[in-house]
């Protein structure tokens, strides 16, 4: 997978885990664990900068189940 398309995956795996905790509460289930654990790989997998790689919005995403 070329870098480009593993941040673009990036972005939806962040995206996902907003829909998942926020519009049906399952910030503890078993696919929010797994989206997690997907985005913890792309990140050091593809060694990505989240601070300057991804774009406003996702990096707070990203703060904010991460941090």
């Amino acid at each position: 997978m070329e870098r480009e398309q593993a941040i673009r995956e990036l972005h939806s795996h962040i995206e996902s885990l907003a829909r998942l905790n926020v519009r049906h509460g399952l910030h503890g289930s078993e696919g929010f664990r797994r989206q997690k654990e997907e985005v913890q790989r792309l990140v050091r997998e593809y060694g990505i900068d989240v601070r300057q790689e991804l774009e406003p919005m996702t990096r707070l995403l990203y703060r904010r189940y991460f941090d």
